[in-house]
């Protein structure tokens, strides 16, 4: 798993084309030293007494940023985290150079109290069960080969699909084929494929109980709902699935209900996504 993530930062990389710079131009034999970076975390106590907001600045035009805050990762080069839960998070920094990656020091981020609105949105309550709560999906297929409220447990379409099916883009690729598993049985075997489970319990903890696959265990991790770009990120963790490998740290919310949830993971070679049908326990 490390090393797909690995092959498929580097993939990354090389296709980041680096912009002219007015300090230094860092060639493809040189790697910035990490004194040469500045990659600012930003702890705002006047939003929050808890020190809940957090900004990530990248000053440093040669680089690109990434950036590992606990509860997800990005990759802007100015972002605002919410911490909604007190505690302890680690921000781990990396810069990426022409040349490479540059591992920057950890910055420790200490929040002194919960701001739970950061987490009250009615997306948050539908995915989770609200704060203090947690819920438990499945992908809707069960082991007679059921399925209770969606077709089968995958649908596929366009990369350009968001939430609702709309299509986000103009003329976009926004196809969608949601084949019948019944008549369709390729896709995967009928069973338990396990559950999934989302908390709000003490943070944003995600619990994946991986049953029927090479990869099958219990794995935990964080997510964080982005409830205006309609995103669930994971960290730690791969979402439930049926096997075909992807390395998925991101997905599209397509739908989400008291009883059913739709998430669309994008293929990692293919302008298309796979969209897992999921049910509540």
């Amino acid at each position: 798993m490390k090393l797909i993530k690995l092959i498929a930062l580097f993939i990354f990389i090389a296709s980041i084309t680096v912009l002219s710079c007015k300090k230094k131009d860092y060639s493809l034999g040189s790697l910035p030293d990490k004194s040469e970076i500045n990659m600012e975390v930003k702890q705002d106590l006047t939003v929050d007494a808890g020190g809940n907001t957090v900004y990530l600045i990248n000053h440093t035009n040669q680089v690109m940023p990434v950036w590992d805050y606990g509860t997800g990762k990005s990759n802007r080069r100015i972002d605002t985290i919410r911490y909604a839960f007190k505690g302890d998070y680690i921000i781990k920094r990396t810069a990426v150079s022409g040349a490479g990656l540059v591992e920057l020091d950890s910055v420790i981020v200490h929040v002194t109290k919960d701001n739970l609105n950061y987490v009250n949105d009615p997306l948050w309550v539908l995915i989770s069960g609200g704060p203090g709560n947690q819920k438990t999906w499945a992908l809707d297929l069960d082991a007679n080969g059921v399925s209770k409220t969606f077709d089968g447990p995958l649908i596929f379409g366009g990369h350009d699909l968001g939430w609702g099916l709309q299509c986000m883009k103009p003329n976009g690729n926004c196809w969608t084929w949601a084949p019948k598993w019944v008549d369709n049985q390729w896709l995967c075997p009928k069973g338990d494929y396990g559950t999934m489970t989302f908390s709000l319990k003490g943070g944003p903890f995600v619990t994946v109980d991986q049953k029927m696959i090479t990869n099958s265990g219990t794995f935990s991790g964080t997510y964080y709902l982005d409830k205006d770009a309609k995103t669930v990120s994971f960290s730690g963790a791969t979402p439930l699935n049926i096997g075909w490998d992807q390395v998925w740290t991101k997905g599209t919310l397509i739908s989400l209900t008291e009883t059913s949830m739709q998430i669309a993971f994008k293929h990692p070679t293919k302008d298309e996504v796979e969209i897992y049908n999921y049910i509540a326990k």
